[in-house]
């Protein structure tokens, strides 16, 4: 066989499953992902970035509104043609075909016959787990799309700075001067549903479960030692700052079922926490909690085993995390509290490329960025803290910073 037929043979029946565990599984997608790069011509990745983007995105939206891949699971999931799916849609069958083709070529569903497809993991999980559509509404018509088409336009104009004002940075002149970029998600009504999806998936996909870094049984023994979280006026266990729709707090629940009512305490603006789902609101266990982080702790938050921060920080440039930082100290109590900072830490050498996307994305909205392991330590110090621990999962986007009043 020539080296294609031996290339194209080795990688025959390799999936998601072939591997032993996540961290391998990630290792070798990334493999894969370099060689791919190495055999493609410069034309071939132009192609991608420029023609490929944005008419599979188009497609997939359009598929996803037409109501194909829900359909086609309430259709048993099995092979199905295009003619098909028109009559349980009631798409025209031509326009079906032309999507459908499309994204076959992309491999996001499987042709096994002419005008017959099959589903893959991918096009499962679009009828199987309601916020993942959503990823290609709002999500991404609303925000990511138009503001990283405005992104080198604005650095242009901006003489090629790297960005730190989130008051004068990309998102106002993409939005106009007085602009913000919290505001607009929670108002605009084509994007705040689908934004707090995003970051349900996100957690869900695309980082390991906060609660399998972090050792939380230490936490619940010293709460418990404590009295925290354990009747009217206790101090809670866990208060999640900037939760959205409380998916970490989940995480936590079903980690610890037992808790008593009122440890967890789910923070956000009154427009993101919208979002929350009914049952979580009604879990007893849990308190939903309007909050400004740019304003002090209330009462009820003081004194806390855990502070938690997801992926808030990142939104802010140093000067502006250290006013948050400096809003939280005065609530945490000195030799007990801990805050866990859940971010990603960029490496000196080959960062993760899903670190360095993150960063452009932090750039693009909030004049922000991803922080090494230095520069996390040197803005814990600034706030009056100490780095306690890094808990550092294998081939995980995400570290978990440990940190205490200094």
């Amino acid at each position: 066989m020539s080296s294609a037929d031996q290339l194209i043979a080795s990688l025959q029946g390799i999936d998601a499953n072939s591997f032993a565990n996540e961290a391998e599984r990630v290792r070798a997608r990334d493999a894969v992902f370099e060689a791919l790069r190495r055999i493609q011509s410069p034309w071939d990745i132009a192609w991608d970035h420029n023609w490929v983007s944005g008419a599979i995105n188009a497609s997939i939206k359009t598929l996803i509104d037409a109501g194909v891949f829900q359909k086609w699971a309430e259709a048993g999931g099995e092979a199905i043609t295009c003619a098909k799916l028109a009559e349980l849609t009631g798409a025209d069958a031509l326009l079906i075909r032309r999507m459908m083709r499309a994204i076959a070529g992309q491999h996001l569903v499987t042709e096994v016959a002419s005008d017959t497809y099959e589903r893959t993991p991918w096009a499962r999980t679009l009828a199987e787990d309601a916020p993942f559509p959503n990823l290609y509404g709002g999500f991404y018509h609303e925000l990511n799309n138009p503001m990283f088409r405005s992104l080198p336009l604005y650095l242009k104009q901006a003489g090629f700075k790297n960005p730190t004002n989130v008051n004068d940075c990309n998102f106002q002149f993409w939005r106009g001067e007085g602009a913000n970029m919290f505001h607009y998600v929670g108002t605009n009504p084509l994007l705040t549903s689908d934004f707090n999806d995003a970051m349900e998936c996100h957690s869900k996909y695309n980082l390991t479960p906060w609660v399998d870094v972090y050792p939380t049984d230490t936490a619940v023994a010293a709460a418990q030692e404590r009295g925290s979280g354990s009747g009217s006026g206790a101090s809670p266990l866990v208060v999640d700052i900037g939760g959205g729709k409380g998916h970490d707090l989940k995480k936590f629940l079903a980690r610890h079922p037992d808790l008593p009512a009122g440890s967890l305490v789910l923070q956000d603006l009154p427009d993101i926490l919208k979002g929350v789902p009914e049952d979580l609101a009604a879990d007893a266990a849990i308190s939903v909690q309007p909050h400004d982080f740019f304003t002090p702790q209330p009462d009820g938050a003081r004194g806390a085993r855990l502070y938690f921060m997801h992926n808030v920080l990142h939104d802010w440039p140093d000067e502006t995390a250290r006013q948050i930082l400096g809003q939280l100290a005065p609530a945490m109590e000195k030799g007990y509290s801990r805050l866990l900072i859940h971010e990603s830490l960029v490496s000196s050498e080959k960062p993760l490329s899903r670190v360095t996307v993150s960063d452009i994305t932090m750039m693009a909205c909030l004049a922000a960025a991803e922080r090494s392991e230095e520069q996390w330590r040197e803005l814990i110090a600034s706030a009056g803290m100490r780095v306690v621990k890094i808990w550092r999962p294998v081939q995980s986007v995400e570290s978990i910073i440990e940190a205490e009043l200094a």
